[in-house]
């Protein structure tokens, strides 16, 4: 299979988990879902452990998993407090912009080059998220007003930048220290799952706040959780084939997906601008792809 299929097999998942994800919290705490799914996903994880080369794990592995696991811990509390509260087709498309931090970081960091037409794209994509907090009877002053005034937005924004910085020592892990897919995938859902333990205990029930998330969606958090270590999984498959930033912006192209059917599944408002807005981003997004 090529980069592009495993990309786009997990943007697929990760759309379907984002609208699975939606429907939950509306039901379950952020807090209490996080650590049930963190909990859940290390479970699924468990058979990776017996294709596992014990002679790759040493402390420096062990040590730049923790980092990106850390970093993902944090995103994704955000990013579920930001679902909770925002409108789906709203904060995906704001992800979208994901590819664009990626793309800037994987050239400071990994030295990973970047076009004019991938400058153009990450510029679209910028533009595309301003149509998105736009509406045409408001002053054009006002999408910084909301930025400025939501914290929710505030969260899914800083849970892209931990989004984008993980991405970077993934592609680290996988592709320049050579470490294996089925070692990455099971200690990093080891590690998420420990951070989330005390997580829960200080800003949820703890343990009765996850088994009561379990007994109101028990059901449609597995289902969360299979698709969350699915789309994880071909992510990882694509960063060993081609770069961070053109696996990024593959993997967020589910936000127009996301916005289209999470926008009429939820009955939203402002769709139509939503879908100009996503489809924007698109085309952003296609002009970082094909290079």
């Amino acid at each position: 299979m090529t980069w592009l299929t495993y990309a786009f097999a997990s943007a697929v998942l990760l759309s379907a988990s984002a609208l699975i994800e939606k429907k939950i919290l509306q039901k379950v705490h952020s807090i209490d879902f996080s650590a049930g799914l963190a909990l859940l996903n290390f479970v699924f994880s468990i058979p990776f452990l017996f294709l596992i080369d014990w002679s790759q794990i040493t402390r420096l592995t062990l040590s730049l998993i923790f980092i990106t696991a850390l970093l993902a811990s944090f995103a994704f509390l955000l990013l579920t407090k930001g679902i909770r509260h925002l409108e789906i087709s709203t904060v995906s498309p704001l992800l979208s912009l994901s590819p664009g931090s990626t793309a800037i970081l994987g050239f400071l960091v990994l030295g990973e080059t970047l076009t004019l037409l991938q400058i153009g794209g990450i510029l679209l994509m910028i533009v595309g998220s301003y149509v998105l907090v736009t509406h045409k009877e408001k002053s054009v002053l006002k999408p910084f007003q909301q930025f400025a005034s939501s914290r929710y937005i505030h969260f899914v924004l800083l849970s892209l930048l931990f989004y984008s910085i993980g991405a970077i020592f993934d592609r680290a892990i996988l592709f320049n220290f050579h470490i294996a897919l089925p070692v990455y995938i099971f200690f990093v859902h080891l590690f998420v799952a420990l951070l989330f333990i005390p997580l829960a205990g200080i800003y949820g029930n703890g343990f009765k706040g996850i088994l009561s998330g379990f007994k109101t969606s028990g059901p449609s958090i597995v289902f969360a959780s299979l698709l969350t270590v699915g789309y994880r999984y071909f992510q990882m498959e694509a960063l060993q084939l081609a770069s961070v930033g053109l696996v990024s912006g593959v993997k967020r192209s589910s936000s127009f997906f996301t916005t289209l059917i999470g926008g009429e599944l939820f009955h939203e408002h402002n769709l139509k601008r939503k879908l100009i807005a996503s489809a924007i981003i698109l085309i952003g997004i296609f002009c970082i792809i094909y290079t």
